[in-house]
């Protein structure tokens, strides 16, 4: 049987937060995040095919058909204020997925990114293509000592296949539209992280017509592993900011 793109973390009944996780991650990234976040939100999180509870699935290997599944997938949550929050290659699909709803009809009220370049910009890489080495090399640097706990070298070579996945996923996207969003859009990143520099980050700000906001976080790539209270704090703060114009639309449909 084949599971669902979207996983329930933690029951909420005012609003919702949906997270996206990063190329070789799973839901189970963001169970720690469930006494974190608003103590009204729900939480959910992406399962992509190959990852976790599906890694007997084919994985993708084209942003766009996953971005298309997830938000078939997003029209089945409950009407109420949906916010997004993606790291790395869940950034730029959340955005994706953003943009999706937003021309069905369903947009959402917040999109938070993390540690990712913008649309418009490509790292230009093709570590995909490469050696099962020179990849798991790769991964190994961007992680660092922040490593996602469980993810050792041995679970590496074992997800091999899913990160080469999302690397062709992530390193072959190129965005379609120039449509902005009609949100607010908050960023975030690490000032060690090696893929994208702060700068490159507030360059998020033109893929919406409405508020920006930019926050940086000490640590690299992964600096959420050792600040996950400081981020939400400032998804909370800014969840709940964008949440009370929100609310009243919602009441008023």
């Amino acid at each position: 049987m084949t599971e669902q793109p979207l996983r329930l973390l933690r029951a909420g009944t005012s609003r919702q937060l949906v997270c996206f996780h990063h190329a070789g991650g799973m839901a189970e990234y963001f169970l720690p995040w469930r006494d974190g976040v608003a103590q009204e939100s729900a939480l959910y999180a992406t399962q992509l095919p190959g990852h976790g509870a599906r890694m007997n699935e084919t994985p993708l290997t084209c942003l766009h058909q996953m971005a298309d599944r997830l938000a078939a997938a997003c029209h089945f949550l409950p009407r109420r204020p949906t916010f997004f929050f993606g790291h790395s290659m869940g950034a730029a699909l959340a955005f994706e997925v953003a943009l999706r709803l937003q021309k069905q009809g369903r947009p959402v009220d917040g999109l938070a990114v993390s540690g990712r370049l913008p649309p418009h910009r490509n790292s230009g890489s093709d570590y995909y293509r490469q050696s099962d080495s020179r990849l798991m090399d790769k991964v190994t640097r961007l992680s660092g000592d922040e490593m996602p706990s469980g993810q050792a070298s041995e679970l590496l070579t074992l997800l091999m296949p899913v990160f080469r996945a999302d690397f062709q996923a992530i390193e072959t996207y190129q965005r379609r539209c120039e449509e902005k969003l009609s949100c607010p859009v908050f960023a975030a990143v690490g000032e060690r992280d090696s893929e994208v520099s702060v700068e490159e980050m507030s360059q998020w700000e033109r893929v919406t017509g409405h508020r920006f906001n930019l926050k940086v976080f000490s640590g690299g790539h992964f600096y959420l592993q050792h600040q996950r209270s400081a981020l939400l704090e400032f998804l909370n703060r800014e969840c709940g900011r964008a949440s009370g114009a929100s609310v009243k639309e919602y009441h008023e449909i």
